[in-house]
């Protein structure tokens, strides 16, 4: 009995010298965390970023010297391959290793802004009716900054972590995504033992002041842009002839303009619309509740695809948005030329797609090619311990706003990580009222209110603290 309760005695001492050993995270003042981070939003928003030509080397050294001054080894690279003035960063807080890593991914190129047409300077970083304005403000400095102060956070708390932050700047999202592609092609051994990822592309519903749910995207659409063509004879317009090209491709554009693809319910917009059933009055919340069925209803699909967004996540969509033929009314051109902007659910192939194209156009003179390949199939699972994580960060903001996953109609960097088996996540650390995003994202007066900033940061920090 004596040894049973020496060796008791032993492991309690083990445990307490263990627990005294074990850091005490350091409690943060949080409206200096805000200030702080408004700042450095106020400062990244002022470096022109424009893509093209992007010039995000300006950026990269200002998160560099940022990050040094907290202690991280910060790598610059890949400029040989992006270009003149153009670099990814990199850089990761350490934890103990049990864990897979998470990676926190932002890319520092903006879309052009025509200052004219602006309340403010584009690239002022200006605070004004409480909120900061400037190209980037949510697409996607603002994020970026929000993951900086996030990591920079646990770092100062002290937070024991078991999974590594890792911290990535991506040059050239905007226009080729390049950034992403060589970053991944380069540095397989920097996203070794990545787990999860998260980047842009998972937005939160507020309407009038309210939130309705928080969003994790789980999956994005696949774009597959094509440009349509036919040859003819040119001649003078005064005379017509059966070799005028712009006709023949006219009709081909009608059919497919009034083709309508198939209806398609993937795992995630299946989960996306039974969450949010619970916001609409009977018969709407049960024919949410079941989209599938309800799609069979003329009176539920009607008013189902009447949402242009709901809609979209719901079929593989094609629109006209280029046209061309000739350039003086009076002459028929040689060729006419269109272009089509397909998006693809994650689960469809585009070669029955194209196929599909060019039965719908009915023309064999109607030439299909392909401008813009797409990239990997994009759907993560539903159920991970970081998904969990965002639920409970979520919950401690307001326990009657749920979780849900709408899937994003545009494109981002993810496949380009998730081809290396990272699970990736777009997540919007922000409640952005959803005429702001509607007007603000690749439009004009883009902001961020203030009161987000401070939201975001600790909302991000919280995420990553449950991930542990």
């Amino acid at each position: 009995m004596r040894r049973i309760a020496l060796a008791l005695s032993l492991v309690a001492a083990v445990g307490t010298a263990a627990a005294a050993q074990a850091p005490v995270p350091r409690p943060l003042d949080w409206d200096a965390v805000a200030r702080e981070t408004q700042q450095v939003l106020q400062d990244y928003l002022r470096i022109n970023t424009t893509n093209p030509p992007g010039n995000e080397m300006k950026t990269a050294l200002f998160l560099k010297n940022i990050l040094e001054k907290e202690g991280f080894e910060v790598q610059l690279m890949d400029s040989t391959e992006l270009g003149a003035g153009r670099v990814n960063l990199y850089t990761r807080l350490k934890g103990n290793g049990s864990k897979g890593a998470i990676a926190l991914v932002h890319h520092m190129d903006v879309v052009p802004a025509a200052p004219q047409f602006w309340d403010v300077d584009p690239f002022s970083g200006a605070v004004k009716d409480g909120y900061i304005w400037g190209r980037g403000a949510l697409d996607m400095k603002g994020e970026g900054i929000a993951h900086l102060m996030a990591m920079i956070a646990l770092k100062r708390s002290g937070v024991p972590l078991t999974r590594d932050i890792v911290f990535i700047a991506n040059s050239d999202e905007e226009l080729g995504s390049t950034g992403a592609i060589v970053f991944v092609k380069n540095h397989p051994d920097l996203l070794k033992g990545v787990e999860y990822l998260v980047t842009e592309g998972g937005d939160n519903l507020v309407t009038e002041g309210k939130l309705h749910y928080f969003g994790i995207g789980v999956a994005e659409k696949r774009t597959f842009w094509q440009r349509l063509s036919v040859k003819g004879v040119p001649s003078h317009g005064s005379r017509p002839t059966k070799q005028n090209p712009v006709p023949r491709l006219v009709a081909a554009l009608n059919r497919i303009a009034n083709y309508e693809t198939p209806l398609h319910v993937t795992p995630g917009v299946d989960k996306f619309f039974r969450d949010i059933a619970r916001m609409y009055p009977e018969p709407r919340k049960s024919w949410l509740a079941n989209v599938s069925t309800a799609l069979k209803n003329p009176a539920a699909k009607e008013w189902i695809l009447s949402d242009v967004y709901w809609n979209a996540i719901l079929r593989n969509t094609i629109s006209l948005t280029g046209l061309s033929g000739s350039n003086k009314t009076n002459v028929i051109p040689p060729e006419a030329t269109a272009e089509l902007d397909v998006r693809l659910l994650p689960d469809q192939n585009p070669a029955d797609m194209l196929a599909t194209l060019k039965r719908v156009a009915a023309d064999t003179a109607v030439h299909f090619t392909t401008l813009l390949e797409p990239k990997a199939p994009l759907e993560s699972p539903v159920n991970s311990d970081f998904v969990h994580a965002v639920e409970k960060a979520a919950h401690d903001r307001d326990p009657n706003v749920f979780v849900t996953t709408p899937m994003l109609t545009g494109a981002t960097d993810r496949p380009s990580y998730q081809k290396v088996g990272i699970k990736t996540y777009g997540l919007d650390p922000f409640k952005v009222e959803k005429s702001d995003a509607q007007r603000g994202v690749h439009g004009n007066n883009e902001r961020l209110s203030v009161e987000n900033v401070g939201f975001g940061v600790r909302y991000m920090y919280d995420i990553l603290r449950y991930a542990q």
